[in-house]
């Protein structure tokens, strides 16, 4: 029964697909496992191999499962031998080919390392750009800083002259003022002729000509305040973005422009309002006192003239040139504001005495002693015997004695052209050659000489020629105004 089972798959095996359809036998309607159930039992039957030996017989029985045994030992086998011939015939292509590999990948390698090192090596050259520029604009903003706090500096030293003044001229008023009882006095004062007119020396006008501020630690700009220190310290802090490194040097580069610039405005201001003042005097001409007080005072100085845009191409130029240009302009206007305020504080402005009654002005009047029209050649000033007297300047005693009708006069020569006369006076208290400091007291109000009451008789002597008084104090009460 066995023998006919495989005898007929062996013959299904055999028999074309046209005849096992014919037959009713498809592939398909076979499971695998039958497939292979058939496989096995058609090709791994029980076989037995006969050895004879010795007129003997004998057999070995070979199960399906050693034949499966040694047919995979002999597939192993064959394997390797097939292997190894051609791992030995075609060894050196294979090594070749290898070689060619590894030389295609070391070559791929090589080259994405180079791409790499160029990346790196385009980075550290911006990076280097990026640090000269860096360090090269920070080096110029140091410079334009060392010039600007050079600037502030000449800026605060302009006006310590006139600035003591105004500090002496409002002690002096406080420590004496006694408004009530000067004005009793000298509302009492008989009228000349050229009517009463009383003078409180603490009222000012509105007007005032003090220069305005210059904010040197920080500076405004569109509502925003930028603080110089904090500005260097947070672009150290940031090296990390250049972005944001750039935009703080920029705004501190706006900062600095915006504080030459304020100043620039500031001290143009100043020196129109100084020279105003000056031409309030209607005697003394701005230009030519600066003139003189600058060819008096110059040190020894040489060179051939070269234009600011000519030195510019000789030395290279460069982006900075106008900042260069606008700081020695306002270098130029602080000079000329500090010679203004020193020629101002120089300048007799100010009244000998505090508190006083106009008697006579200046010029033609009615001699008080003859009747008779005649000039007067300053300004008499009524007050109340023994009241100090303050020197109107700095300067020199030039003379201090009995002066013929002046009767007791002092002289005092503040340079530049300017002397101040005080006549009249019941005692001198300075000497011949004694250096006077504004709003020193040089004598006491009396009535000497050629006088009809106490009073201070005060003349202002330009370049030889006496002339008004009433106009440099004027003129002073605008310096003066906030001192009073």
């Amino acid at each position: 029964m066995l023998k006919s089972c495989l005898k007929f798959d062996v013959i299904q095996s055999f028999l074309p697909g046209g005849f096992r359809a014919l037959l009713g036998m498809h592939d398909s309607d076979v499971s695998w496992s039958t497939k292979i159930s058939r496989f096995w039992r058609h090709h791994y039957v029980e076989r037995q191999i006969y050895i004879r030996s010795h007129g003997q017989v004998q057999f070995i029985s070979l199960s399906p499962l050693t034949q499966a045994i040694f047919v995979g030992i002999a597939f192993a086998f064959f394997s390797w031998i097939a292997f190894s011939s051609v791992n030995v015939v075609f060894k050196e292509q294979i090594i070749a080919s290898k070689e060619r590999r590894y030389v295609k990948m070391q070559g791929a390698y090589e080259e994405r390392l180079a791409q790499i090192q160029g990346a790196y090596d385009e980075l550290n050259g911006q990076l280097v750009i990026a640090q000269e520029r860096f360090l090269a604009t920070t080096r110029d903003l140091e410079e334009k800083h060392r010039q600007l706090a050079a600037l502030m500096t000449q800026r605060e030293t302009a006006g310590t002259l006139l600035d003591r003044a105004k500090r002496r001229y409002a002690d002096t008023s406080r420590g004496k003022a006694n408004p009530d009882r000067s004005n009793v006095v000298l509302m009492a004062v008989d009228q000349s002729d050229d009517g009463i007119d009383v003078v409180h020396t603490s009222t000012r006008p509105i007007r005032e000509a003090s220069s305005e501020p210059l904010v040197t630690g920080s500076e405004t700009i569109e509502g925003q305040t930028i603080n110089f220190a904090a500005l260097a310290n947070g672009a150290e802090s940031q090296v990390g973005s250049e972005a944001r490194i750039e935009a703080r040097l920029s705004s501190l580069e706006r900062a600095q422009q915006s504080l030459i610039t304020s100043v620039e405005e500031t001290t143009d201001k100043r020196v129109r309002e100084l020279k105003s003042i000056i031409a309030m005097t209607k005697v003394v001409d701005p230009d030519a006192l600066l003139k003189k007080m600058k060819s008096s005072s110059e040190d020894g100085q040489g060179g051939p003239f070269l234009g600011l845009d000519i030195a510019g191409k000789l030395a290279g130029g460069g982006d900075d040139d106008d900042f260069e240009k606008q700081l020695f302009r306002v270098s130029k206007n602080l000079q000329r504001m500090a010679n203004l305020e020193n020629a101002v504080a120089t300048m007799p402005m100010a009244e000998p005495v505090l508190f006083y009654h106009r008697s006579s002005g200046f010029g033609a009047r009615t001699d008080p002693f003859t009747g008779r029209r005649a000039f007067h050649s300053g300004l008499d000033m009524a007050t109340q015997y023994g009241t100090p007297i303050h020197v109107t300047g700095s300067g020199v005693v030039t003379f201090a004695d009995w002066k013929g009708a002046y009767g007791r006069m002092v002289e005092v020569d503040y340079g530049n052209g300017f002397k101040t006369r005080y006549g009249h006076m019941s005692q001198i208290s300075v000497k011949v050659g004694q250096k006077v400091a504004f709003r020193d007291v040089i004598g006491k109000v009396g009535s000497s000489g050629r006088s009809s009451g106490p009073h201070v008789h005060y003349e202002i002597w330009y370049n030889g020629v006496v002339r008004d008084p009433s106009k440099f104090i004027e003129a002073g009460h605008y310096v003066f105004a906030k001192q009073g």
